[in-house]
């Protein structure tokens, strides 16, 4: 059966749906690990320090904001442009551009980490350590001292990690964010024990990220990976594209700083101590939640770069379909854990009515922006890959910034600090029409309406007649296949011989991946075929979950045997095409053929 695009259903196969899945598997993986490092500090200092620690360790709190701002603007540039050039099969330029990135980065973060140390002091009292909070600046110095060791580990594997994971590399990536944040855990402990203090706390941070850092770089030791690191020239015009596209969430980082620092300072004026610890608890599960926001920000992110790598419109409309799927799915399951555990957590963590009242407000607040949150995050990430970097920079600003200090101070005014808390969930409603507001394509008359978290220029689809697809499980659908496209290229006028080699190349490539590639007895038994009339050619893409098999070296390989007898049809296969792509990511084989 082909894929079938109506007004009310868009066909979905098993190869889209289990890529998008191990796509949110990885990056909530890689997003987890990041996030736990926080959280861990955050809880540890709850247990065994006072409110007075507490309060001056989320005053550090703008200093990760500052940190995520090289870090996830690279990450998402070099995942965005990564999956661009992947899907279109620019391995080669992915290679240049990782070890530009990682070279011209490792020097420029040895400076920002000296500067960084030397100007904790200043740091603390730019964060909210003055006024009624002054006496907690000593607590927050420390901290800063111990955190500032992490920036050269944290940016480095933010910028390692998309490329590790488009190279097959996601079990590595979940095994060092692992020990990384076991070793966290258990030298905050020692911290605790030994009487070390805040500085401990933070230095365990900047260890640990050393730690999930050093075991990332592993990949780059095995001879049979794709992408590797080599000393290069470094050529400013090739890294334009991941600059360009780093550009949104590097925004959407310093708008967060400067929205936190306006927060801290709202809530310290208005709630003052007890106000900044239920802020410092608040931002603690804001971080738990984020994990999730990360993880299908970033799926979606990397899924829209695949297909636009591809020039692949059917399958983004099926991105859009799982991914609101997802969103709404898990994040109702988020707000409703959030909300019915928001009493006996207050109860739990503080000592006071006034307090464990706030703290409730505040979380109720929280389970109520989780929704608006991913869906906002999920726009950004595909407005960012889709290339419309423009409207994926208002919105950060929109729902990060603008919304969120316009909301907090009118709030504040009338409600006071409970005010403030408001503002969260209300600024990222406000949001999220906002962006679609910014970036809508009118869509032409009799043209279905496509069920996406955002609309492509026309030019990105194919016209309707000009694309096939089929999902093929048995040696019988690829006779079928192959007989299908042969009739689709002459129904496009295309020669006899043209038809017949496209129809060849179809069966044999199929046939050749159920014989050798695929377990029937796993879940990736399908193969995903799609047929596009480009002008005079014929584009195949054939994508599968099988065993990795690199088309383009075993065709190096039958030219050094001397046996002809051996790959007969992939030797015709060879011949027919004019060009052929291959790469293989999050365990899937993907192979493009131009005849």
């Amino acid at each position: 059966m082909g894929k079938k695009v109506t007004r009310n259903r868009i066909y979905i196969s098993r190869i889209q749906r289990r890529m998008f899945f191990l796509s949110f598997a990885t990056a909530f993986t890689a997003v987890f690990a990041q996030t736990l490092a926080v959280l861990t500090d955050s809880v540890i200092i709850c247990a065994f320090y006072g409110e007075a620690e507490v309060a001056a360790a989320s005053l550090a709190g703008p200093f990760f904001y500052l940190l995520e701002i090289p870090a996830a603007g690279l990450a998402a540039g070099i995942q965005i442009v990564f999956a661009k050039e992947i899907g279109a099969g620019q391995i080669e330029k992915v290679n240049r551009q990782l070890c530009q990135i990682f070279f011209l980065s490792s020097f420029i973060l040895i400076i920002l980490t000296a500067v960084t140390f030397l100007s904790a002091p200043g740091m603390a009292v730019l964060f909210g350590a003055r006024g009624a909070a002054e006496a907690l600046k000593p607590f927050s110095v420390q901290y800063l001292y111990g955190l500032s060791f992490e920036i050269i580990p944290y940016v480095l594997f933010c910028i390692l990690t998309p490329a590790v994971i488009l190279d097959n590399g996601g079990r590595l990536v979940s095994t060092a964010s692992a020990c990384g944040c076991i070793t966290d855990i258990v030298l905050d402990l020692c911290s605790v024990r030994f009487g070390w203090g805040l500085f401990g706390i933070g230095l365990a941070s900047s260890v640990s990220a050393f730690v999930f850092f050093g075991i990332t770089m592993l990949h780059f030791l095995d001879p049979d990976r794709v992408i590797r690191l080599r000393p290069v020239r470094i050529r400013f015009g090739e890294l334009k594209d991941i600059f360009v596209s780093s550009v949104p969430k590097a925004c959407l980082s310093l708008a967060d700083a400067a929205s936190t620092l306006l927060f801290i300072s709202l809530v310290s004026f208005t709630g003052g101590v007890t106000g900044v610890f239920c802020l410092s608890v608040y931002r603690t599960f804001t971080y738990t939640t984020m994990i999730l926001t990360g993880g299908l920000s970033d799926a979606v992110g990397v899924m829209t770069g695949i297909c636009c790598g591809e020039k692949n419109g059917e399958d983004m409309d099926g991105i859009g379909i799982l991914a609101r799927r997802y969103i709404l799915i898990l994040s109702a399951l988020t707000a409703a854990a959030a909300a019915l555990c928001a009493r006996p957590l207050s109860e739990a963590l503080t000592k006071s009515d006034a307090s464990a009242d706030l703290l409730v407000f505040a979380l109720f607040c929280l389970a109520a922006s989780v929704p608006f949150t991913n869906l906002v995050y999920a726009r950004i990430s595909c407005l960012q890959a889709a290339g419309y970097i423009k409207e994926a920079r208002l919105t950060g600003f929109a729902v990060s910034l603008v919304f969120p200090a316009l909301t907090a101070c009118l709030l504040a005014a009338v409600c006071g600090v409970r005010g403030v808390f408001l503002a969260f969930p209300l600024s990222r409603i406000l949001a999220l029409p906002a962006g679609r507001l910014w970036h809508r394509k009118p869509v032409k008359k009799g043209r279905a309406m496509r069920p996406d978290c955002m609309e492509l220029d026309d030019s990105f689809y194919p016209p309707p007649g000009d694309i096939i697809a089929y999902p093929v499980r048995t040696k019988e659908d690829c006779a079928l296949a192959a007989e299908q496209v042969s009739l689709f290229c002459r129904g496009h006028k295309l020669d006899e011989k043209k038809s017949f080699l496209a129809g060849l190349c179809v069966e044999e490539l199929t046939t050749n991946v159920i014989e050798h590639g695929l377990d029937p007895r796993s879940g990736a038994g399908t193969q995903d075929l799609r047929v596009v009339i480009d002008g005079r050619d014929v584009i195949i893409r054939l994508r599968d979950g099988g065993a990795a098999f690199n088309l383009k070296r075993f065709a190096d390989r039958l030219s050094e045997e001397k046996d002809l007898g051996q790959g007969n049809g992939i030797r015709i296969l060879l011949n027919a095409a004019e060009s052929i792509e291959y790469y293989r990511t999050y365990g899937m084989n993907t192979t493009i053929i131009r005849v």
